[in-house]
């Protein structure tokens, strides 16, 4: 039992919102690091956080253009605009934000 074309609709919708709202949050927090650079980025606290906010800002991007980038004529899928290629490059950005979590993880070791 899949989705209704109502329910399909919304799920596309939502994350264009979402992704806005991250991305913007994200930006704040790089920019307010980045207006007191000298001593905000001397602390390792800051560089993380910089860092988390710049791998977010890509997801946020990816997962905020939500079915655009999937390949026209997809199955099941509401509104899909995009090629195979677009679908990549969306499904690179979602995953490198896995690094983030890791980058912390592993520097919390």
């Amino acid at each position: 039992m899949g989705w209704t074309a109502e329910q399909s609709k919304i799920l596309s919708i939502i994350p264009h919102f979402t992704g806005a709202f991250s991305f913007i949050g994200s930006s704040s927090i790089i920019i307010m690091i980045l207006r007191d650079r000298r001593k905000k980025l001397s602390k390792p606290y800051y560089r993380l956080l910089f860092a988390m906010c710049v791998f977010d800002i890509f997801a946020s991007v990816a997962l905020g253009l939500s079915t655009w980038p999937i390949p026209e004529g997809s199955p099941g899928v509401y509104d899909p605009k995009g090629t195979v290629g677009t679908c990549s490059a969306q499904a690179f950005f979602i995953q490198a934000n896995i690094a983030s979590p890791v980058q912390l993880y592993v520097e919390c070791l």
